[in-house]
């Protein structure tokens, strides 16, 4: 029973740690949503490619409605030289979670109120 009670809980460990890093896969409706800022799907998912292994590698990602659309690419900026990125690449990534938050704006995804 002991045994079985440390395996649900590392279970529901692991599991609470991936629904922490969840990263939406790119959308034609995030790329759509991203033209007034001339941002296509392959900026964005190069974005979420690089905020997945570069970011996410070494913390968790913050709720992306946490700060507002100003805050972020101060913040990408600030953590671009620990996670080496260019600017292009530092670019792609403010565009990607730019783009998560319009997506999820709209959708109200988690629930939570949207900053700007």
């Amino acid at each position: 029973m002991k045994r079985m009670s440390i395996l649900l809980v590392l279970v529901a460990y692991l599991l609470a740690c991936e629904s922490a890093n969840y990263v939406p896969p790119v959308t034609p409706q995030m790329a759509a949503a991203s033209k007034a800022r001339h941002i296509d799907v392959a900026v964005l998912r190069e974005g979420r490619t690089l905020l997945v292994h570069r970011c996410i590698e070494c913390h968790t990602l913050p709720p992306l409605w946490h700060y507002s659309v100003e805050d972020w690419p101060k913040i990408v900026n600030t953590m671009s030289h620990r996670a080496s990125l260019k600017p292009a690449e530092r670019d792609a990534v403010v565009a990607y979670i730019l783009a998560v938050r319009s997506k999820n704006r709209r959708k109200a995804w988690g629930g939570y109120p949207q900053k700007d």
